[in-house]
């Protein structure tokens, strides 16, 4: 099998929910394979436990050199031996310069 990526990342399993601050766990270090598992998705195999918060639903991966794969979990399976999560990868760009009319803030 052909993976998009694999070896370590950090991994941060969040809660987002409405009218409740996030709550997440992150994993430094976790040994992934990625695979691309549609337009817009991927799937995260892991070989070991993912902790993460109760009701979690939503992943945010950084790979090495910066690459940030996130979005809320589809699916998947997270067993003691390890697992696998499916993502729906939410597309971010940056823009090319800092908006124009920050209400007064900085940086310092």
């Amino acid at each position: 099998m052909s993976y998009a990526y694999e070896g370590l990342a950090t991994v941060c399993v969040l809660a987002l929910y409405l009218n409740t601050p996030p709550n997440q766990l992150t994993t430094l270090e976790l040994n992934i394979r990625v695979l691309n598992a549609g337009p817009k998705r991927f799937r995260l195999e892991f070989d070991r436990y993912l902790h993460g918060p109760k009701e979690a639903n939503a992943l945010r991966v950084v790979l090495p050199g910066g690459l940030l794969l996130q979005g809320p979990i589809v699916d998947g399976s997270n067993e003691p031996a390890g697992g696998w999560l499916l993502i729906d990868v939410e597309q971010y760009e940056l823009p090319l310069e800092p908006p124009s009319n920050l209400n007064g803030w900085k940086w310092e």
